[in-house]
């Protein structure tokens, strides 16, 4: 067999199967993982963040929508450039009379920009999965409009103007039992958090505080720094002005 022909036959071979490890998409073991959801929601979408994340992990969550009348529902995440999908797992979906459907039996598409889960025709339905984001933030696109609300992680808080965000800014914000939740009454667009552990704000402005009265303090001690040689500068002589020959109240030479 002519050896460029075997070449080509292994390159080819070696192609098809990186692809196919390289493709990603979802497993039926993942998309069957177990989860517990809170079916019983007052909010069209409710995201229960249990898992905050850390500089090397990200946050995880668990989300139910309320998908009545839809027939998909397309999940993917904003980038510069391009979208991306979210890659879910532990999928669940309740009908209304109360019958689930595991994740492996929905027709689930996960594309290069978007994974998209086809419904069941049931006019009234809930679908759950469980899902990651970028470590202490959660944002995404509205995919059902209507009633939010967002769970923090038991210890955190996303009111500080400065190291936490909440938009929209109707969001709003009560405590129950130990957590965070935020609420919106109606999201057409999109919904972020950026969020942090409580004690972390405290020393943050801590920081700040201590910052502040080291610079106030060189700023004081460089302001008295330089009092301290002008007066040194005057005793000398160094600061003296030299009155102008002009300055008294006679009038110039030959101008009297």
């Amino acid at each position: 067999m002519n050896t460029r022909l075997i070449v080509a036959t292994v390159a080819v071979a070696v192609l098809a199967v990186t692809a196919g490890c390289l493709g990603g998409g979802i497993s039926d073991e993942q998309l069957d993982e177990e989860a517990e959801y809170d079916w019983d929601t007052e909010e069209d979408v409710v995201i229960d963040i249990y898992e905050p994340g850390g500089f090397i992990s990200d946050t995880e969550y668990r989300a139910v929508y309320n998908v009545t009348g839809q027939d998909r529902l397309t999940l993917y995440q904003r980038g510069i450039t391009t979208d991306s999908p979210v890659q879910i797992r532990a999928v669940q979906y309740r009908s209304a009379d109360g019958e689930f459907i595991n994740g492996s039996d929905l027709d689930i598409d996960y594309g290069d920009d978007s994974t998209v889960v086809h419904l069941p025709d049931d006019e009234e339905g809930q679908l759950a999965f469980t899902a990651n984001t970028q470590s202490k933030q959660l944002s995404q696109p509205a995919y059902v409009s209507g009633s939010y609300r967002v769970i923090l992680p038991e210890g955190y808080a996303a009111s500080d103007f400065l190291i936490g965000h909440i938009s929209p800014r109707s969001g709003e914000t009560t405590e129950i039992d130990g957590r965070t939740h935020i609420v919106w009454d109606s999201v057409s667009s999109s919904i972020s958090v950026q969020f942090y552990l409580e004690r972390n704000q405290y020393v943050f402005w801590g920081a700040v505080a201590a910052f502040s009265l080291v610079a106030l303090g060189g700023y004081v001690y460089w302001k008295r720094q330089i009092e301290a040689i002008q007066e040194k500068r005057e005793e000398m002589g160094l600061n003296v002005e030299q009155p102008d020959e002009f300055d008294d109240d006679e009038p110039p030479p030959g101008m009297g």
